[in-house]
């Protein structure tokens, strides 16, 4: 699919990588930028936010790739509003998830990687040179799963600081009543920082679900 990514970012237009309206408003030019890489901090609801990242730019005409969460299907995208025909899943990368990474950096426009070891800072430089020289978006998932011992933040295993960082700050559920039922459309506060930013940080919401609908909770949501 090398071919099909290239018409998306590498002509040069960055409105492949457009945002939803409600997570372009909490960054410079309502866009990811080409050659940037973005982290959503893993928390309640880490993963409704990262695919509604990846929701307007599949839609627009990007490709996007998952590495190393399991716990998101197809399903559960198409709900986010991803266009399914253009998202790979590769829950379990195995030892070359390094390898894995860098082949995919140059062929899909944005690349999910959730490090399952600690990265060594010679390794994440040369994915953020490949990253740069493909003019992909490298995504990152980090904290989730990797707590230290109590009262201490989780062991981070990328080495490196984002240009945009998302962190869920709140998340209210709406479906379960009376302790039974699915759960079905939620808001999530989510807040954005760094480099990129150029000023204060920012906080905005999303609306993930709707009503008539009777979607389970994304497993690792809590």
């Amino acid at each position: 699919h090398a071919q099909s990514s290239d018409h998306a970012l590498r002509s040069g237009s960055n409105d492949a990588l457009r945002l939803a309206p409600e997570l372009a408003a909490l960054i410079p030019g309502g866009c990811l930028r080409p050659g940037g890489t973005v982290e959503v901090s893993a928390g309640v609801g880490h993963l409704s936010v990262l695919l509604r990242l990846l929701s307007e730019p599949t839609a627009r005409g990007a490709w996007a790739a998952v590495i190393g969460l399991p716990s998101i299907n197809a399903h559960a995208a198409v709900e986010c509003g991803v266009a399914i025909e253009r998202l790979a899943l590769i829950p379990d990368p195995g030892t070359s998830w390094l390898d894995v990474t860098a082949a995919l950096l140059d062929a899909v426009d944005l690349v999910v990687l959730n490090p399952p070891h600690e990265c060594r800072p010679s390794d994440a430089r040369r994915l953020l040179a490949r990253a740069r020289q493909r003019r992909s978006v490298l995504i990152l998932i980090d904290g989730g799963g990797n707590r230290g011992p109590r009262n201490r933040p989780p062991r981070r295993l990328w080495p490196e600081p984002a240009d945009i960082l998302f962190t869920p700050l709140h998340s209210q559920w709406w479906g379960v009543e009376q302790g039974r039922g699915c759960l079905t459309q939620a808001t999530i506060s989510v807040g954005t920082s760094g480099r990129r930013l150029n000023g204060p940080a920012r906080r905005g919401r999303l609306q993930i679900g709707h009503p008539s609908m009777a979607s389970p909770l994304l497993a690792g949501e809590r």
